[in-house]
């Protein structure tokens, strides 16, 4: 079929003449989700009652226009298309997922209301007995120019190309509006119903022609090329042409985006090359409200359009009107309730404000800017700063509306979501959307391991399924969870869980989003997994906390994969810190009752012996640690002794944390708090002994002021990893007071402050405990009766202390 000539561009009037006398086809511009576009859409097809209808739509989306236009199906709907790309068909795995080996996933919404030209004219098509379809290219077809040049794996319909043309900007700056949203609002829908159907469509036509040919947009032909537009407009004149071929009689609604409607005219048809791909999947499903606003970051709020178009369907003269007031009325009624006072008056006042913008604004009839606004104006009382953000995040609820969609009679659902249905039946898990709290017993009971994987999975995947549980006193990690946390480590003597879970509609909306990671839960979760196993390969602590995910979760087959991450990561891992971090986890693992699958798993306990071995020889490295890094080092180098100890599975060599221990005190300008803490798990190992201990301590205590004071390091590292050592043996006790009896009493003051931070490592019992052997040490018993006289020969010691004291202070008095 042959494309008309090349208009004069510069001619408006005469091309948007062309447009609208084309004898065949009636191309009807729209912006999305427009309630005025729809309805003059409708109009146009009841009236030309064409032989077929065409919207801009993924054209492999055709086999689901029997369920879209079923009588029981409801909008909000969304057309989701998913590919991932298992071949790397694209060259971008490991450029837009995680590793070469990660899949990039690519996903397309086209989401649907009762009021979008596109949902209104098949709906309407259909009921008149026209041939329905889809027109626009699959996601496969796009992924090449807009998602590889785009660097997203995520798209949505937008009305980008008007909305960041520089005609419009130009319109935008003389007419003051504040968005492109605002100036659609009061150039075309307010006021839109009340137009003549060819006054409206030939008011949009002006527009995107200009939009789309002003001398000074023209530079961005290019950008079209680049970013799928002509390929897009090729496939969609393609589809035109063949339902011309197909319908020799009769005419051709084409229901586009504006910006299309102007070119398609001039465009030579070309079918896209799209092959079949198993990996690519385009499917119905309910849509939200909400989500539709998340997904277009609150730009789209749909309950306003929602309400205009049902007071138009009930007949009401002014529509816009009405679903202001209705809508005013509403925040009114949920901001009493949040124990705002806002009070009838207050509505009538923002009603009033409402109009007075608009007059002033010159808009036809209240936008949803307008009514922003007055709500502002009429419901925020006293210091906006406090007031204004609770009321008009009560307006945003509001004009974002709760509507969710529903699928007609015998439709199928996206597999994620039948899988989450069933699972959520199968673990009984309370649908009526009230908190209830699940109590999960994970030592004793399968299915109760078995449905708090399930659960792990569902956060695993950020489902908004939980909530804050009723009881304050389970208050925990986002106030939804109370258990044991094998991955932070945390109450791991709790042998239950308790879970917050309250269903909603955001559940199903967040299921839509993940259906390109898999047709299960477990496969989402898995998907998951597996990109955040690829970012963690050179990160031993992050990979094996990963494996304990895996584990937690139950996904069995994962196991493989990510102890393989986990030994790469070893491998390539040479800090102290995260390696004994590795190791903490991979014992648990190993030994974790029977919550977890892993338990006394062979490949898990041979992971465990190298990771010990490699810890132990990175010991010397932590020598020169700064300030900042010495809490975390000493606090692991007592958890790699505990391991050494306690950890009876699997022969882990002492002698070689021996061994490194030796070579690390012997380290020059080793840091004294690292140096005592070795000498202390030395000393537990009964690989040190007093005397050795006491000469590396006066080897600080013997020199400089400036050693002196590094004393107190070397005792708080000591005390930090042999502290039982310390209060057990009476003869370390004594060996470390002589050395420090023995001090000048000048060096004993300047190191007197850091002595005394190393022995806040005690408790107040044990340093009573360390206090009465230090009595006995110098011959001082304390007696029976505290109320009795102080004994002769405290009080002469008590005194010449007391004495001394006075001495050294008489200059600062």
């Amino acid at each position: 079929m042959a494309r008309a000539k090349g208009p004069d561009l510069a001619d408006v009037a005469g091309g948007v003449a062309r447009v609208m006398d084309d004898p065949r086809i009636v191309w009807f511009p729209v912006k999305h989700f427009s309630a005025a576009c729809a309805h003059h859409v409708e109009r146009v097809i009841e009236s030309v009652r064409p032989a077929a209808v065409l919207v801009e739509g993924p054209s492999d989306g055709d086999a689901l226009l029997d369920t879209l236009t079923h009588p029981g199906t409801e909008p909000p709907l969304a057309i989701f298309s998913a590919y991932v790309d298992q071949k790397n068909t694209y060259g971008l795995n490991g450029t837009l997922s995680a590793a070469e080996d990660v899949p990039a996933r690519y996903r397309a919404w086209w989401p649907l209301t009762r009021c979008s030209p596109e949902y209104v004219a098949l709906v309407t098509g259909r009921r008149v007995g026209a041939e329905i379809g889809f027109c626009d290219i699959p996601l496969n077809v796009r992924i090449p120019e807009g998602h590889a040049r785009g660097r997203h794996t995520s798209e949505a319909v937008d009305d980008h190309h008007l909305a960041t043309s520089q005609y419009f900007e130009a319109l935008r700056a003389r007419q003051r509006r504040r968005s492109f949203g605002e100036f659609w609002e009061a150039n075309f829908e307010v006021g839109g119903f009340d137009l003549p159907t060819d006054v409206f469509v030939r008011r949009l036509l002006t527009f995107a022609w200009c939009a789309r040919y002003a001398r000074a947009d023209r530079v961005d032909a290019p950008a079209l090329a680049a970013d799928g537009t002509l390929l897009r407009e090729a496939h969609m004149r393609y589809h035109v042409d063949r339902a011309l071929k197909a319908h020799t009689e009769g005419r051709v609604v084409v229901v586009t985006g504006a910006f299309h409607s102007v070119a398609l005219p001039f465009t030579k048809g070309k079918k896209a090359s799209a092959r079949a791909d198993r990996n690519l999947q385009t499917l119905l499903t309910p849509y939200s409200f909400r989500a539709l606003a998340a997904l277009y970051s609150l730009e789209r709020l749909p309950a306003y359009a929602d309400a205009v178009w049902t007071a138009r369907g009930a007949g009401d003269a002014a529509p816009w009107e009405v679903a202001a007031q209705r809508l005013l009325v509403e925040v009114m009624r949920r901001a009493r309730d949040a124990g705002e006072a806002v009070s009838t008056a207050d509505a009538v006042a923002a009603w009033r404000a409402a109009r007075d913008l608009a007059t002033l604004r010159g808009n036809a009839a209240p936008t949803v800017f307008d009514l922003l606004d007055a709500v502002q104006s009429g419901y925020v009382k006293g210091d906006r700063r406090v007031a204004s953000p609770t009321i008009e995040r009560l307006a945003r609820a509001v004009l974002v509306g709760t509507a969710h969609g529903r699928l007609g009679d015998g439709a199928g659902v996206l597999p994620i979501v039948a899988d989450f249905e069933a699972q959520a039946k199968a673990h009984r898990l309370d649908p009526s959307g009230e908190v209830k709290a699940v109590r999960l017993d994970l030592h004793k009971q399968r299915k109760h391991r078995e449905k708090s994987a399930f659960l792990h999975r569902c956060a695993w995947i950020d489902l908004p399924l939980f909530d804050a549980l009723p009881d304050a006193g389970w208050r925990h990690e986002g106030a939804h969870y109370r258990g044991p946390d094998p991955v932070r480590g945390t109450d791991l003597h709790l042998i239950t869980e308790t879970w917050g879970v309250r269903f909603s509609d955001e559940v199903f909306d967040a299921l839509v989003d993940r259906a390109a990671d898999g047709a299960t839960v477990a496969q989402a979760a898995a998907a998951r997994l597996r990109s955040a196993l690829a970012e963690a390969r050179d990160d031993a602590a992050q990979a094996t906390s990963l494996l304990l995910r895996c584990a937690q979760m139950m996904l069995d087959e994962q196991v493989g994969r990510a102890l393989d991450t986990v030994e790469a990561a070893l491998a390539a891992d040479a800090d102290f810190v995260r390696l004994v971090d590795a190791l903490g986890h991979l014992v648990l693992l190993h030994t974790y009752a029977d919550a977890l699958p892993t338990q006394g798993d062979a490949r898990v306990r041979a992971t465990v012996e190298q990771v010990y071995a490699k810890a132990a020889l990175v010991l010397p490295n932590v020598a020169h640690l700064d300030d900042l890094a010495l809490p975390p080092v000493l606090d692991r180098l007592q958890a790699l002794t505990r391991v050494a100890l306690t950890f009876e599975a699997a022969t882990l060599d002492r002698g070689l944390l021996v061994e490194r221990l030796r070579t690390l005190v012997q380290v020059d300008g080793v840091r004294p708090a690292v140096e005592g803490a070795a000498y202390g798990v030395l000393y537990g190992f009964g690989a040190a002994r007093e005397a050795t201990i006491v000469a590396a301590l006066r080897a600080y205590l013997g020199g400089t002021a400036e050693h002196a004071r590094a004393a107190g390091g070397f005792l708080d590292g000591l005390f930090q990893s042999a502290r039982g050592v310390f209060l057990r043996s009476p003869r370390l006790l004594a060996a470390v007071g002589e050395a420090l009896a023995a001090l000048d009493w000048e060096v004993f003051k300047v190191a007197l402050p850091d002595l005394r931070r190393a022995f806040t490592r005690f408790i107040p019992t044990e340093i009573d405990h360390i206090a009465e052997r230090a009595r006995t040490l110098v011959g001082l018993a304390e007696p029976e009766d505290v109320d009795a006289p102080v004994p002769p020969a405290l009080a002469r010691v008590a005194g010449a202390l007391d004495a001394e004291a006075r001495a050294a202070l008489e200059g600062w008095l």
